[in-house]
């Protein structure tokens, strides 16, 4: 039986991935920060799926080599700075494990990003060479737009955390007409454990470019499904750069509806091609449950 940690298990996308690594039959571990570990809500439900529970932070190296050298799999779901992420790359290097997916790839696709225009980005551009400089056995696999911050925000990133989502105002950028692409995160799981279990994936990346959609599309879906339409706001490209060199981190909006970045082909092999008996759920019906 393989053994498997994930790193961020707590969150929206490990704890999917701890669900499916559990699905699976791994023999399931996980990390959390010493903060975290007495917090029977966050990590009761992990214990439930028969989690290995470690305690360690991903600025301690040798709790991080503690933690990966008990496994064979390292998936690592967080959002981190360079210096932390540089150390786990460092730990999965010293363990030896047999594969480790990165959080860098969780986002969009580097063959089709402009460098240089999202700070996030290029720390996760970082971290990947980083992983491909110490030869580990990586598999990235790219997300483009996460369901929970793109589709539940009607692609309007700055409503994410709202009391209400969808949100009943939601900027609208650009013309609205660029398409970009999303993706649910049980889904994203899915095709992860597919990977892991592939030797053809080692040493390879992976797009997952499903749900293409414009933003005006995807506000005109979800007025049909749940009837509600909310105030639209417009915002030219113009406006979003003014805004975008006030907070760099919202470089992700101009990717997603002005340059459609996570619509691009790219040379990296799709997961639906890849895996074609997956199937994915799409936003009508994720719309369905939100409504």
């Amino acid at each position: 039986m393989t053994s498997t940690l994930i790193i961020g298990a707590t969150g929206l996308l490990g704890s999917e991935m701890a669900k499916a690594s559990a699905r699976h039959g791994d023999r399931l571990h996980v990390l959390v920060r010493p903060a975290t570990a007495g917090n029977e809500e966050r990590v009761g439900p992990l214990r439930e799926l028969g989690a290995t529970v470690h305690v360690g932070d991903l600025d301690d190296y040798d709790s991080l080599v503690r933690a990966v050298g008990q496994v064979d799999r390292v998936i690592s779901s967080v959002h981190v700075d360079s210096a932390s992420e540089m150390t786990l790359v460092r730990a999965v290097k010293d363990a030896g494990v047999s594969r480790f997916v990165p959080s860098a790839g969780f986002g969009l696709d580097f063959a089709a990003a402009a460098p240089g225009s999202i700070a996030p980005l290029d720390i996760k551009r970082a971290v990947f060479d980083a992983v491909k400089a110490a030869d580990l056995p990586y598999t990235v696999i790219y997300t483009n737009g996460f369901f929970s911050t793109w589709v539940a925000t009607l692609g309007d990133l700055t409503r994410f955390g709202s009391p209400v989502l969808p949100p009943d105002e939601v900027t609208l950028y650009g013309d609205g007409n660029v398409p970009a692409t999303f993706v649910s995160e049980k889904d994203i799981a899915a095709v992860t454990m597919r990977a892991l279990d592939d030797p053809g994936a080692v040493r390879r990346e992976i797009r997952i470019a499903q749900n293409r959609i414009t933003q005006g599309a995807m506000i005109d879906l979800w007025r049909q499904v749940s009837g509600r339409s909310p105030r639209i706001m417009h915002q030219s490209a113009a406006e979003l750069d003014a805004m975008i060199a006030a907070v760099p981190g919202l470089g992700l909006l101009r990717a997603f509806w002005i340059r459609g970045e996570t619509a691009l082909e790219t040379a990296t092999p799709e997961a639906g091609t890849f895996y074609p008996d997956l199937n994915f759920e799409t936003i009508e019906s994720a719309f369905v449950a939100m409504a």
